[in-house]
């Protein structure tokens, strides 16, 4: 802002009165002269003077503001900029709009200050013409935008997307349409503008300006790390964007370069990426589709995507939070892991670009990934797919018997304890999440009802959810008993009793 004045500017009006003051009170022995009326002598000559004077007043004014950023105007502000080697552009540069906005309603007025710089990749910077204000409750503001120098290319809609300065509360950037060449000239107030950007970017020599610097090539995420090593005078500038070419790290180098602390060693290349995939065994309520299925999937997908997305650079990946996401669908009663296989497993890219598992570098404590403070997480999902299996509440495994008997054998007797045998370990199995079927159990069972018609026994459990088999007996009583098979229940699933398939005795076994 300009100094005060540092004289009292007076107007005609004011000059006149004062003269006219000073001539009647006669101080200092002069003779008082009274005569003010108009057209008088003394009035005439005083008028006269206070014009001159007045006319005076008004250049100095003229002058003293034109050596002002803030008040010149014209070819005075010209000059001005001049002395920050700034010319008055006349035509020829990109002009458009972009649009600052937020996920949610802005909870306060959040202020966009003119000459807000806005980047992207292969893209001129470019700065907002004019103030504006994200207004309390609402998503987005949209500012006019020129660019910074002049530039042979396009910028097609998108293509801006970056605040190399951020903005508190504001959360995206990006143009809505391309931005126009225009011909017309630079006003006093653009010019103003752009030349109190270059006197704020002048301010080198700090982080702030090597992250600014950085993100002026386009690049959305930045990490500067003092000390990496433990040794003074040494900083490293992590680009956390994925994709990032060698010739947009070197720009970002040399702009770094420009603006760093004189006797700063820096370090400037990309994030180290670890991938992760995702395993689980996902519990749904009852059998699904294959379409509602690939629905579920893809929710789920979105939404572990959108998590990962937003971590930053050195954020941990918590597998608490991944459960949570992965339980967030109606459908999801519970999440449980793969036998033999971890919820997160991290991977890196090895030489030839292949992936290989990294888990003994980057697992934590309950089963969490930490990239470490120079990497950053990422999914892969066409080489590192989710792998979530979506397993019903419940899940039948069923028990095939063949029994041998006699004509006298009781075989409603026999029918009905085997289900009752069958319904107390479903409530087992509901109550403990595990249990067991032996043959020897069996054969409990089948004593129950004058053993000695029975004269041989096959059993055979066979489970739906991985078609396993298994052989419980094939024999007569005491055989099973003495050699006792077992099969094991999961938390899901539960027994069911097939029609018992008899044989008389009397037909063979």
């Amino acid at each position: 802002m300009p100094l005060d004045q540092p004289f009292q500017k007076k107007s005609f009006a004011e000059v006149t009165a004062a003269l006219l003051a000073d001539m009647a009170a006669g101080a200092g022995g002069r003779q008082p002269l009274t005569d003010v009326t108009e057209g008088s002598v003394v009035r005439t000559l005083a008028e006269s003077f206070a014009r001159e004077l007045a006319v005076c007043y008004e250049q100095l004014d003229h002058v003293y503001r034109n050596a002002y950023l803030e008040t010149a105007a014209g070819g005075a502000l010209d000059n001005v900029v001049a002395l920050l080697g700034l010319t008055r552009r006349r035509g020829g540069f990109l002009e458009g709009m972009v649009q600052f906005g937020r996920g949610t309603p802005a909870p306060e007025d959040i202020h966009i200050p003119a000459g807000t710089l806005v980047a992207g990749r292969d893209a001129p910077l470019c700065a907002t013409i004019e103030s504006a204000t994200l207004e309390r409750g609402e998503l987005r503001v949209t500012v006019g935008v020129r660019a910074q120098e002049a530039f042979d290319g396009t910028v097609k809609a998108g293509q801006l997307a970056v605040m190399p300065r951020p903005i508190a509360g504001v959360e995206t950037v990006h143009n809505p349409g391309d931005l126009l060449l225009r011909q017309r000239e630079e006003t006093d107030a653009e010019l103003r503008q752009r030349a109190q950007g270059v006197v704020r970017a002048a301010n080198t020599g700090t982080l702030s300006a090597m992250e600014e610097a950085a993100r002026s090539v386009g690049i959305n995420e930045v990490r500067i790390i003092e000390q990496p090593n433990g040794r003074p005078g040494e900083i490293a500038v992590i680009l956390g964007d994925t994709g990032i070419p060698d010739a947009l790290r070197d720009e970002a180098r040399r702009r770094i370069e420009a603006v760093r602390p004189a006797g700063i060693v820096f370090e400037c290349d990309r994030a180290q990426t670890v991938y992760i995939q995702v395993t689980a065994t996902l519990e749904t309520g009852g059998e699904r589709s294959e379409r509602e299925r690939k629905a579920i999937e893809a929710q789920l997908t979105q939404q572990l995507a959108d998590y990962i997305g937003q971590l930053a650079i050195g954020d941990t990946v918590r597998e608490a939070k991944i459960r949570a996401i992965l339980t967030s669908h109606d459908a999801v009663l519970g999440v449980e892991d793969t036998p033999g296989l971890a919820m997160l497993t991290p991977y890196t890219v090895q030489a030839d670009d292949i992936l290989a598992s990294q888990a003994s570098r980057f697992v934590v404590g309950k089963g969490d990934i930490a990239p470490g403070r120079t990497g950053r997480v990422a999914l892969d999902l066409e080489r590192l797919p989710l792998r979530l299996s979506l397993e019903p509440s419940v899940v039948n495994a069923r028990l095939t018997l063949q029994l041998t008997v006699t004509q006298d054998a009781n075989r409603m007797g026999i029918e009905n304890e085997l289900k009752q045998k069958v319904q107390s370990l479903n409530e087992a199995i509901l109550e403990h999440r595990a249990a067991s079927l032996s043959s020897g159990e069996l054969v409990e069972v089948l004593k129950k009802n004058q053993p000695e018609f029975v004269q041989w026994v096959r059993a055979t459990v066979i489970h739906d959810r991985d078609g396993r088999a298994v052989e419980l007996g094939d024999g007569n009583l005491p055989a099973l008993e003495a050699n006792v098979r077992s099969d094991d229940f999961g938390g899901r699933e539960r027994l069911l009793l097939n029609p018992i398939d008899w044989v008389d005795a009397g037909n063979g076994q």
